[in-house]
């Protein structure tokens, strides 16, 4: 008896801990909003320009002299397989490129390259496929000159980007040669007279430690000349052109609607005109010096969801919020373009957004969030009810689609990502990126008519994904990072969208607050130990490829205040502060 009164009074104690809290929900966000908002302005810094791991290229226009004739270039290509590849080539002029001085690129005669971007890197033009063994091979490449326009060479091969085939990795770098440098991947030499078919003495020897001499000019080898870039100061955490920043950005705005504080709007606004006047510098550093991942590099037309649509919420969302201010022209011009990009654009699988840049064409969780969120919000804005109409339809859509490809119903919860052309493929049930698929199924529900042709269909996968995550929730509230996996790590950020969105189904008459109240507030009694006591949401892991393997999830690092986090943990609080008002 006394084992079951304390444990009644325990009961007691908690829930009065949840319905009067230490803070109320308003006051807990602006905790976090406060460390991030009192305390961070825009500001730039010089940056010594990089090798990027995603493309080599070497401006010999700039590292050689321009004249006609030929330069060449050289580096250490080292892969982690025995692998058969394929190699995309950009050039103006005529280009041979041997590896273990076997020939296995030719090209002939200046030609235009017209900077193209993809998902992840450039579009270019050409290509060679070759074998090759694991371990280092040396490359060597020889340009030619024509005396007019640009001299480049650019090189990408998709097992050279960040996002290579695990144990498949091939990277550059002058390790066999300059091992002390760091800024450089490639040496460079020239220019020698003669065509592209004229030997020169690379071609022939291999001691580099020489002077050569050559149309009255004496050069050797040297590194490509680095160009200093323009940099969000301090690396530009909450300035930076991302998802998750625009989004903490579009939270701030909801955070200034509720409190009535002018300075939470007063931040987004200087974000918002920050980030349209970084436009000409993320265009010139990106496409004249190719620094293909340098300053608010998404700006410059990135065709990938990541960088056009959700890092621009904050400009569509004022548009649907505040009816006349003074830039609403330059806001509704920019928001425009993106939809107009999301319209008739963006890659597309079976009618919903997807990706090209992994080794097959994907689909991803994350790009519900990533998309269909502005396109309810451009349908609230437009005066136009045809193209209201269709968005809505389109948005709709996109949620039915995206689930039947994505969603596990014997589980409730669904994966990450999927090649839709390798279904025996399964990638975990990841936490955030089964609150990105819950927020904007949530967004979507909430802008349609309940008479729409969608809404009964979309309601029923709200709620078995509600039940499905409610099931996942351990005895104190928390979630783990994937969410069925024993002695996964509790994370928060996913936390803080489940509470979020469980909240606004209570909110909104989608969920019973009787069956899911107490979720709800075990939830939010778990999301607040996050916060410590300078305001730091903590427990959020950093942003992550898709994997099959459950492990790569749980070796992605957490980031203090990371804006993956505190997005949502302020969209939590809106919807707690409502769901306890109304309760009462």
């Amino acid at each position: 008896m006394k084992k079951t009164v304390s444990a009644c009074l325990a009961v007691l104690a908690a829930a009065a801990v949840c319905a009067s809290p230490s803070r109320t929900p308003l006051e807990w966000a602006r905790l976090v909003a406060d460390n991030v908002v009192d305390r961070v302005t825009p500001g730039f810094e010089y940056v010594m320009q990089a090798p990027y791991p995603d493309v080599e290229f070497i401006d010999f226009g700039i590292s050689c002299a321009p004249v006609k004739g030929v330069a060449y270039g050289l580096t250490t290509m080292h892969s982690q397989a025995d692998q058969e590849h394929t190699f995309a080539v950009g050039r103006t002029a005529g280009l041979k490129i041997w590896i273990d001085d076997e020939l296995v690129f030719e090209g002939r005669g200046a030609r235009e390259l017209p900077i193209v971007f993809d998902e992840r890197t450039y579009e270019l033009p050409e290509s060679f496929t070759v074998r090759l063994a694991a371990g280092d091979h040396r490359v060597l490449v020889k340009s030619e000159y024509m005396g007019d326009g640009k001299w480049l060479f650019l090189l990408q091969g998709p097992n050279m980007s960040r996002y290579a085939e695990k144990g498949q990795k091939i990277s550059c770098s002058l390790k066999n040669y300059a091992p002390k440098v760091t800024h450089a991947n490639w040496l460079v030499l020239g220019t020698f007279e003669g065509d592209v078919d004229t030997p020169c003495p690379p071609e022939r020897e291999d001691g580099f430690y020489r002077v050569y001499r050559s149309g009255g000019r004496q050069f050797g080898w040297n590194i490509p000349r680095i160009n200093l870039l323009i940099d969000n100061r301090d690396g530009g955490k909450f300035f930076s052109w991302s998802y998750h920043v625009g989004g903490f950005v579009w939270a701030l705005q909801r955070l200034g609607a509720a409190t009535g504080d002018p300075k939470y709007g007063d931040y987004a606004a200087r974000w918002c005109d920050y980030a349209l006047e970084t436009v000409p510098l993320a265009e010139y550093q990106t496409r004249e010096l190719h620094a293909v991942r340098s300053m608010n590099f998404g700006q410059a037309d990135r065709p990938m969801l990541d960088y056009y649509s959700a890092p621009a919420m904050p400009y569509v969302t004022r548009l649907t919020a505040d009816p006349d201010f003074a830039e609403k022209e330059v806001y509704e011009a920019r928001a425009r373009k993106v939809v107009e990009y999301l319209k008739h654009r963006q890659f597309r699988i079976d009618g919903i957004f997807a990706r090209t840049y992994t080794r097959i064409p994907s689909i991803w969780v994350d790009d519900m969030f990533m998309g269909l969120p502005y396109l309810v919000y451009w349908a609230k804005y437009t005066d136009d009810p045809a193209e209201r109409e269709a968005l809505l339809d389109d948005a709709s859509t996109q949620v039915l689609t995206f689930n039947r490809y994505l969603f596990e119903p014997s589980a409730g919860l669904y994966r990450q990502a999927c090649y839709p052309s390798r279904p025996e493929d399964k990638v975990p049930f990841w936490s955030r990126g089964n609150g990105w698929a819950f927020w904007a199924t949530s967004e979507v529900l909430e802008a349609l008519p309940r008479n729409h042709k969608n809404y009964k269909a979309i309601l029923s996968i709200y709620r078995k994904h509600a039940q499905g995550l409610v099931r996942c929730q351990d005895g104190d509230g928390f979630w783990r990072n994937v969410l069925d996996m024993e002695g996964s790590v509790r994370e928060s950020s996913g936390a803080a969208i489940f509470t979020m969105n469980l909240a606004r189904g209570i909110n909104n008459g989608w969920l019973s607050r009787k069956e899911y109240g107490p979720a709800v507030e075990k939830a939010w009694a778990a999301l607040t130990t996050f916060v410590d006591e300078n305001g730091d949401f903590n427990g959020v892991k950093a942003g992550t490829n898709f994997s099959t393997d459950p492990m790569d999830y749980e070796r992605v690092k957490f980031v203090k205040s990371d804006t993956h986090g505190l997005l949502p943990f302020v969209f939590a609080c809106l919807q707690m502060d409502r769901f306890y008002r109304e309760r009462r």
